[in-house]
């Protein structure tokens, strides 16, 4: 059995983005973060946007927090082995951790 699309020739074959045409391109990395910081997760829901970034040169991890409606912000310095229970609940790490936002 092939698994593929028919008369495309892509059975088997995976697009690397070196060599994949037009609608498969990669996107850009978005101009709003600089070379040294790199998003590792980033969700959205009921207006709020909560992305987890690795600052390179520092190594170091912070989640950023944003609520559309309000236009609130703020940043949360976290440790690597509570990035994810800060990624997954900001709020609550940060009042855990008595940051004001």
């Amino acid at each position: 059995m092939r698994i593929g699309f028919p008369r495309t020739g892509t059975a088997g074959r995976h697009l690397r983005p070196e060599v994949a045409g037009p609608e498969h391109e990669v996107p850009a990395e978005p101009d709003t973060m600089d070379q040294d910081t790199a998003e590792l997760a980033c969700r959205r829901g009921a207006g709020i946007e909560v992305t987890l970034l690795w600052h390179r040169t520092s190594g170091e991890l912070t989640v950023s927090v944003t609520d559309a409606a309000s236009g609130a912000s703020f940043e949360l310095p976290v440790a690597a082995d509570e990035a994810l229970a800060a990624f997954h609940h900001p709020y609550g790490y940060a009042a855990a951790k008595g940051v004001a936002y």
